[in-house]
Order: structure tokens, then C-alpha cells, then sequence
């Protein structure tokens, strides 16, 4: 099954919290990121090339979509057009339409070399973490989520990007976790994206979305 990172362009700013602290309680963790969509202008851009894929925002939230009739097992997806290192990336994710639809949460990735690692939770109830390398999977790692875990309406979705660790939780639980296989991409951009079934529309709404620096 290939899959290909379709289309990519997000703009973003970063805000970043300095501080210290000699014992007592961690310091919180730095805000690099935070967007609820509900600004004059979308921040993440929009793409409409064809009927077939785009991205844009829309009454408050970003919405994804692809028609994988056109496109078996793709998807396509928006990056904030930065650089960063470790990274928590949380968000709401609303499916709105696909039997195997699926949620993407991106780290470290790369428009230009094609190399980053997805997160994917899909409406059936599986969870991914996978390495692509020159835009195509290398690595995949699959967990069939418990019952219940995934709700009907908005689930929390979290992807951890930590050293050689990534870790995929959903509604605060951790669903798959594994370690890097070969070498680490050590830095890179982060992104949302919807897709990665083999047949209908695939859309996804996203909210709420907070990227932080462990």
C-alpha cells in the first residue's frame, strides 16, 4: 500500500515562552504553535487545485479532504511551513465523511525530500505510525484500538515526536508507541491531513491545535 504526502503549505507563527526554574515543579511546556481557526485569515492556506483534494478553513475549523476513489490509499496534507525538533502536537479531529477515513498528524517532515513520520487514526478503529522516505512508506506499525476508543463525534488526538520515540495517544490514551527504525530525521515541519482510504471522499474537520516543545 503507497501512500504520498499530495500537497503541503501552511503558514504559522511561533510564539515562545522562555523561563526557568531551580527545583520545585517542571517547568510548563513551551506554546511553539497554537491555532483554533477562527481567525480572519487561514493561517494554513488553502489549495482547490481540482474536486479531487484540497484543504482550507471553514466555519472555525480546518478541513481536509481527499476522494480516494481518484487517489486509493493517499493523503493529502497541510504543513505550518516551520522547523522544529522534539514536538507534542494535540488537536480535535472531526471526521465528516469516509467508511476508512483517516486523521494525519505529521512530524519532522519535509515537502522537498518526502521524508517524515505519520500519525494516522482512522474510523476503523486503527491507529499508525509510519516512516516515509522520498514520499513513500517504509515503516508502518498498525494497532487495532480498543472498543470505545475511539468516540463518534470529536476525539483528542496527540502525537509525540520525542528523540527516537513516537507515541500516538487518543482521548488521553496511549494507543501505539514505537521507537525509529534506521536513521532519525531530526527536525523538520509538522502537519494535518486527511485521507489514506481506498475508496469515497475521506474529510476530516480539525480544531484546537496546540504544538509544544517538550
Amino acid at each position: 500500500m503507497t501512500k504520498c504526502w499530495i500537497n503541503l503549505i501552511l503558514g504559522a507563527s511561533a510564539l515562545v515562552l522562555a523561563g526557568c526554574s531551580s527545583g520545585g515543579p517542571p517547568a510548563p511546556q513551551t506554546a511553539i504553535l497554537r491555532d483554533d481557526f477562527t481567525g480572519p485569515a487561514c493561517r494554513f492556506g488553502s489549495l482547490e487545485g481540482t474536486a479531487s483534494f484540497g484543504y482550507g478553513c471553514a466555519d472555525g475549523e480546518f478541513r481536509a479532504w481527499i476522494d480516494n476513489d481518484q487517489a486509493a490509499y493517499d493523503f493529502i496534507s497541510a504543513p505550518a511551513g516551520e522547523t522544529f525538533g522534539d514536538v507534542r502536537i494535540e488537536v480535535d479531529a472531526r471526521f465528516e465523511s469516509g467508511v476508512e477515513a483517516g486523521a494525519y498528524l505529521l512530524c519532522r517532515g519535509s515537502q522537498a525530500s518526502g521524508n517524515f513520520y505519520v500519525f494516522r487514526v482512522g474510523v476503523d478503529s486503527l491507529a499508525e505510525i509510519t516512516d516515509f522516505l522520498s514520499g513513500e512508506e517504509q515503516v508502518a506499525r498498525l494497532f487495532p484500538m480498543p472498543e470505545g476508543a475511539l468516540r463518534s463525534g470529536t476525539n483528542h488526538l496527540r502525537a509525540d515526536c520525542i528523540g527516537d520515540t513516537l507515541s500516538l495517544f487518543v482521548n488521553g490514551s496511549l494507543m501505539l508507541e514505537r521507537s525509529i527504525e534506521g536513521s532519525v530525521y531530526g527536525t523538520g515541519d509538522v502537519g494535518l491531513g486527511a485521507g489514506g482510504g481506498s475508496q469515497g471522499l475521506s474529510a476530516v474537520r480539525f480544531d484546537n491545535l496546540v504544538v509544544t516543545s517538550p
